[in-house]
């Protein structure tokens, strides 16, 4: 996830601070530019958490495709009957 969505939605916070927008439209944003930073650190800490698993199963695959490989061309060095 981009880097620019929790910044620009910290800006739209501090923008709040400075030109509070009335009412309920102050709410709505405020409320939403914190649900993105929320949701962004929880993406990203989540992204943390797994990329060692998502590491160790690529690592996984590779090992079960080249021994696939090795099995397909067992038999490539058989000779034909003169």
């Amino acid at each position: 996830m981009p880097v620019w969505i929790p910044a620009l939605s910290l800006g739209g916070l501090v923008c709040l601070m400075i030109i509070p927008a009335p009412g309920y439209w102050g709410v709505a944003i405020g409320g939403l530019c914190l649900l993105i930073i929320v949701v962004w650190a929880l993406l990203w800490a989540l992204d943390r958490i797994l990329a060692p698993v998502r590491n160790r199963l690529a690592l996984w695959r590779d090992a079960r495709a080249r021994k696939r490989r090795r099995a397909i061309h067992a038999g490539s060095g058989i000779a034909r009957k003169a």
